[in-house]
């Protein structure tokens, strides 16, 4: 597969995981709704580094993420435990995150971890 498919499918399940979060999200009540306002925002604020990452980062690394089942979830649940809370540290966290779960698709496929 060409890196150009490669990062349109990882743009196509990121952007298919953000619209399953709204729906979700448009099912609650006003005041859940407003609860959930920094959930929101990053996962926004996630989903819009993704595509922006998704030209820069490893053909394995796009290949894992497109592999990783509630990525957008999985990356907000991360952030809430990482330090910072600025965009910059949000990319750090998404980086550092995307590396790790690339390693662990390549140990589990037999090859080393980045």
């Amino acid at each position: 597969m060409c890196r150009k498919q490669l990062e349109k499918i990882f743009c196509w399940k990121a952007s298919g995981e953000l619209k399953i979060f709204k729906y979700r999200i448009l099912r609650m009540g006003r005041e859940e709704i407003y609860h959930a306002a920094y959930e929101i925002d990053s996962m926004i604020c996630i989903y819009e580094l993704l595509l922006e990452m998704s030209r820069k980062v490893p053909d394995g690394t796009l290949k894992a993420g497109i592999g990783f089942p509630g990525l957008l979830s999985f990356l907000y649940d991360r952030w809430m435990q990482y330090p910072g809370d600025s965009t910059e540290d949000i990319r750090g966290c998404l980086e550092e995150e995307l590396m790790k779960i690339s390693g662990d698709v390549k140990n589990e496929e037999g090859g080393e971890a980045a």
